[in-house]
């Protein structure tokens, strides 16, 4: 089974209601959203993203930059990036064995993406 099928048993096994996209597998957790990519060409990547978090415009971008970096360098395994010009997106991103157990890390991933989300607003609050 590849990381793409496990995931999507992972989430269902977990109540979640996966939903494939052209981008990957969407879910919700506790009113928030989550996409994880899949890389076909490499089945031991595992990138669970929580996509759009924050609208980056013109005025705001400076501001932007500042958070983006806070985050990204007091935060282990998560970074804060805009794959889109125009939004702020978080992601968890890491290196599975060949018979992950997501169980073991899926959970604090969300963690994680949410706590850098929070560090991303305060810094945004400060700039």
């Amino acid at each position: 089974m590849n990381l793409k099928e496990l995931m999507l048993n992972y989430l269902r096994e977990e109540g979640f209601c996966p939903q494939e996209t052209e981008f990957g597998i969407a879910f919700k957790c506790e009113g928030l959203n989550f996409v994880f990519f899949y890389d076909a060409d490499d089945d031991q990547y595992f990138r669970l993203m929580m996509p759009g978090i924050f609208d980056v415009t013109e005025e705001n971008f400076p501001a932007v930059l500042f958070a983006m970096n806070k985050v990204n360098s007091e935060m282990k395994v998560v970074k804060a990036y805009t794959p889109v010009p125009d939004a702020v997106w978080i992601g968890f991103e890491v290196i599975v064995d060949s018979t992950p157990v997501l169980a073991d890390f899926v959970p604090r991933g969300i963690k994680m993406l949410r706590a850098a989300q929070r560090k991303f607003y305060e810094a945004i609050q400060q700039g």
